[in-house]
């Protein structure tokens, strides 16, 4: 559960990063879940939302992903855990 929620939180993140609102960013939304599924693990997210910040210009590193999935995943480990 805690993932699924991290993969969320990640993508309202990254949603705003690009610029994303609405139908465009719930699009986003199932794109990323999708790239979820590509590979074990989730070096699949990450460099699926590196190269999407990569080709819109915004200025976010790799290092800089994985630090964000890294908080997030903590985050949602205690949003599991409250129940919200």
């Amino acid at each position: 559960k805690a993932g699924a929620r991290r993969i969320e939180l990640l993508v309202v993140w990254a949603a705003e990063k690009l610029g994303l609102t609405g139908d465009a960013a719930t699009a986003y939304s199932k794109e990323v879940v999708a790239a979820d599924f590509e590979e074990a693990g989730d070096q699949d997210v990450q460099n699926k939302v590196v190269k999407d910040f990569a080709a819109k210009g915004v200025a976010v590193t790799s290092a800089e992903v994985r630090a964000k999935m890294d908080e997030l995943m903590a985050t949602a480990v205690a949003q599991v855990k409250s129940g919200t």
